[in-house]
């Protein structure tokens, strides 16, 4: 009889044990991303401040892709980060990189208008390069964009006038740990509680 109790107790505490394990790995509500190959850079923002992605000065750090004359997804990317953060005690000190997807128009000014526009605090960090440094960054985060071409005639005068509005590239935000790491990754339709929630995980 006693064999039989001691298997049953151990039972329970293997299955306890496996639920633990189980719920410890399913903390978080993105995707968990193991061994990301996350490109280093060290490049000037919007503001002429340095932004190192290896030593942001948190534990965790936002990363992000959009450009300055972005009028659909960007707008939503931007609001749903602030929300995120609103939700988060001392959320105004967790750094965001925004990554630029359009280099040839995103200039300075433009990028100064941009964190201006949407009252971006200084945590916030609008970043460009030249296209070899652009290249190794999105390469390591997927990202691909590409700018319509435009066509010849009327058509083509209406592309050239809107061609800044063109650029498609998906929009992922990626939570980098504190060596500046991707660990977890967020897609669209992103829900701000979930990326709170995910940014707590790690942040603590």
């Amino acid at each position: 009889m006693i064999p039989k109790i001691r298997y049953l107790i151990f039972s329970i505490l293997l299955l306890t044990f496996s639920y633990c394990s189980f719920s410890s790995e399913s903390t978080y509500l993105g995707t968990i991303l193991d061994n990301h190959d996350s490109y280093k850079f060290s490049i000037k923002d919007h503001s002429n401040k340095l932004i190192n992605s290896g030593e942001h000065g948190s534990n965790v750090a936002i990363l992000t892709f959009m450009f300055t004359e972005c009028t659909d997804v960007c707008p939503i990317l931007t609001h749903t980060i602030k929300k995120a953060l609103s939700e988060i005690p001392d959320g105004n000190k967790i750094p965001v990189i925004i990554v630029s997807v359009d280099p040839d128009n995103d200039s300075i000014e433009n990028m100064n208008q941009f964190i201006e526009k949407w009252d971006l605090e200084s945590n916030w960090s609008f970043i460009n390069s030249d296209s070899n440094e652009l290249d190794l960054i999105w390469n390591s985060y997927f990202i691909n964009p590409q700018k319509t071409n435009p066509q010849g005639g009327l058509a083509g005068i209406s592309n050239a006038l809107t061609e800044r509005q063109s650029v498609i590239h998906s929009s992922p935000v990626y939570i980098l740990d504190k060596q500046g790491t991707a660990q977890i990754l967020h897609t669209n339709p992103i829900n701000h509680l979930d990326l709170a929630h995910d940014l707590i995980q790690l942040l603590y």
